[in-house]
């Protein structure tokens, strides 16, 4: 079975939404400029332009419904259902969104699924005491807003977009002003179509939630600290989730019902690899081919859609909209990346098995290949330290969260590297912790163990031992009186770190050996975000701590501390002790004196409780970017060469070396960008339809 379209969207998260809205809205502006004054519509490129959005999950896609723009329910009193609404029931819900991220149970390997994720593991962080974290990536229309929190926030400061490439349009990304005007639009018009909810963040409002006795002074007393608002992806009227897709793209179809002849929508289709040719010049004609040699091209994807394949070919090009995880797994899978990471998974290039039928030498196609594209490196991730307390003054119930974050604070705490650190200070309330708590309470289990002789435990009985321990602890707070005197007295300040210096990579591994033809489904992804391998985030986290210390007095004066709290701080301290017997023990047996911590490489003032703190306590944000990095070329070299050696994509979001084929989705991002990348990443998308529908 094969379908061919000009444009192919593989993925539906946010950068997806705002492209595909970006592309429709430029369709009914070409359509309307070239009316020929009676009515009637002339031919156009762009009118007729045809586009297919793969959809890996299985979601509802109900092109009838007049529900579909507002977040009604699944299933409503008149049995309508909404537009680009996930089915499973947990995605319903804001609140919900730790239990959809972390308890549904799903497979990586799963492709027409209804589970609202495909949950990832990392390899064991050794900065953060070997433990394993949990990589929880969307499927269904929304992607990831399928799953998260739902926060809506524009990055503030131009210095998240100063390494971004700036050509283009003589201003191009850098600074953020193409970005900026984008997200405006889109603000706009998820807006208009009752796609957001917004409270102030004023927590002198909110005292009677916790108590609070004084009011926190806000960014007008304070040039450190800024307020924000606090929108969020959900409806006004019923506090549904709202994903991207059903606020931006359901309404525009409701109003031109005619662009239904230009997008087709393909739910349960799973992209396993992009296919590959060349594109040469007149065939036969040697003096062309000197002067323009073949050019790899994209021409397809092979899909699986559960019970048979099929190839979806593209006339134009091939974008990707995956994210920072699925779309460097997919491109690896593909063989495209550097030469050494592809022979370590176990893949061939993609080169290396076609053919270039002009050339009388079938290798000498090869030299004209950019074969260091690095894919899969750069992996950056926002870094999330919390501090727990229980309140004596119980939640008003009717001023319960949305999705359990009350407010948020960015704030700029000086460190002793050339840029400041970028911190969100942000408050939390109770909803969420019968889940949180049972999750990071097993999570200490989930670790890599050293067995006698050095005999690492298996990663199948680490995984085993945390969801049985897990379960365990779930059980108890199943128990109605518990589970709501949680809700009510637990609240969290998390510091949340924005501007992180670690870098990680994703990698896959193919399970059946160097072949010519690997898909997606025979590797298994290999995520290693490297959390607090770079010393100066250590340090950040120790500035912004100190910062948050002030509103910890002002939020939570007759609240308790219970983590970081006394208990890990006797805990430390027996730790230590017994470290320092077993090491001064070692050296009377005449073994060597060493210094473990070493001050120095830890910026010098950060207390050693802390720094063990952080590697315990330290988790994601989940805000995965970076792994197929935009950048400039050189400017006096015609080869696929970047200043800085981590650039996959161009200013145009193209794959160097590759034509019709372009990425649109966080993993261009070069730096985190100071804020949730979701709305960022549409903005992304509505800016990039300009150059791609041209």
């Amino acid at each position: 079975m094969e379908q061919e379209f000009d444009i192919i969207l593989v993925g539906t998260g946010p950068s997806a939404a705002g492209l595909l809205y970006g592309i429709l809205h430029r369709i009914i502006l070409d359509r309307d400029s070239s009316d020929d004054g009676d009515g009637n519509k002339s031919s156009s490129r762009v009118s007729h332009v045809r586009i297919a959005i793969l959809e890996r999950g299985n979601s509802v896609v109900d092109i009838t419904s007049d529900n579909a723009c507002k977040g009604g329910d699944t299933a409503n009193d008149d049995g309508e259902t909404s537009q680009f609404e996930h089915r499973h029931p947990s995605t319903y819900h804001l609140q919900n969104w730790f239990q959809t991220a972390h308890y549904i149970p799903s497979s990586s390997h799963c492709g027409a699924s209804q589970h609202p994720t495909i949950l990832h593991t990392t390899i064991p962080q050794s900065h953060l005491c070997n433990r394993i974290i949990d990589v929880p990536t969307g499927t269904g229309w929304g992607g990831g807003t399928n799953i998260n929190a739902g926060l809506i926030e524009q990055p503030n400061t131009e210095h998240d977009f100063e390494n971004w490439p700036g050509r283009w349009k003589s201003s191009g990304w850098k600074g953020g002003g193409l970005i900026h005007n984008a997200m405006d639009e889109i603000l706009v018009h998820m807006m208009n179509n009752e796609g957001l909810t917004s409270s102030d963040v004023d927590v002198d409002a909110r005292s009677n939630i916790f108590g609070i006795e004084e009011r926190y002074l806000d960014g007008s007393s304070d040039e450190n600290c800024s307020n924000f608002l606090q929108p969020s992806l959900s409806s006004n009227t019923n506090n549904r989730r709202v994903n991207y897709f059903t606020s931006l793209i359901a309404p525009l179809l409701k109003r031109h019902p005619e662009l239904y002849s230009n997008v087709i929508f393909l739910s349960g289709v799973k992209v396993e690899r992009i296919l590959m040719r060349y594109s040469c010049s007149a065939a036969g004609d040697e003096d062309d081919v000197t002067k323009d040699p073949c050019k790899p091209q994209a021409w397809g994807v092979e899909c699986d859609y559960g019970d048979y394949r099929g190839i979806i070919r593209s006339k134009r090009d091939i974008v990707l909209c995956c994210g920072a995880i699925a779309t460097p797994s997919l491109l690896l899978a593909s063989g495209i990346g550097t030469e050494d990471d592809l022979r370590t998974a176990g893949i061939a290039p993609w080169y290396e098995h076609i053919k270039c039928d002009i050339h009388n030498d079938d290798h000498a196609h090869i030299k004209h290949v950019h074969r260091n594209l690095p894919v899969g490196h750069n992996l950056r991730d926002h870094i999330v330290l919390p501090r727990v307390f229980v309140t004596p003054h119980p939640r008003n119930p009717g001023a319960k969260s949305h999705n359990s974050i009350i407010g948020w604070w960015l704030t700029r705490v000086p460190t002793s590297s050339s840029i400041d650190a970028k911190m969100q200070l942000q408050l939390a309330d109770g909803i969420q912790m019968d889940y949180m708590i049972p999750h990071f309470a097993a999570g200490a289990l989930r670790r890599r163990w050293v067995l006698p002789f050095a005999v690492h435990l298996p990663l199948a009985w680490i995984q085993s031992i945390f969801v049985g321990v897990r379960a365990v602890l779930r059980l108890f707070f199943c128990i109605p009186v518990l589970s709501k005197w949680v809700k009510l007295h637990f609240a969290s300040l998390n510091l949340c770190l924005m501007n992180p210096k670690s870098v990680g990579r994703v990698t896959v591994r193919s399970s059946k050996g160097l072949q010519s033809c690997t898909r997606l489904s025979d590797c298994k992804v290999i995520i290693d975000p490297n959390y607090l391998s770079d010393s100066c985030d250590v340090e950040s986290l120790w500035r912004g701590w100190s910062f948050s210390s002030r509103m910890k007095q002002r939020l939570f004066k007759r609240g308790i501390e219970i983590l970081p709290g006394y208990a890990f701080s006797a805990g430390f301290a027996a730790c230590s002790l017994i470290s320092s017997a077993l090491h001064w023990m070692k050296v009377l047996l005449g073994g060597k004196l060493h210094d473990d911590h070493n001050e120095s490489q830890f910026g010098g003032n950060v207390p050693p409780w802390f720094r063990k703190y952080a590697a315990e306590f330290s988790n994601p944000y989940y805000h995965w970017c970076g792994t197929c990095a935009m950048g400039e070329e050189e400017e006096d070299s015609t080869s696929a060469t970047t200043r800085n050696g981590e650039s996959v994509v161009d200013e145009h979001l193209c794959v160097r070396g590759l034509s019709n084929l372009r990425i649109c989705d966080a993993s261009v991002f070069p730096d985190s960008v100071s804020a949730p990348p979701a709305l960022t990443c549409a903005a992304l998308g509505y800016a990039a339809s300009s150059f791609i529908i041209e």
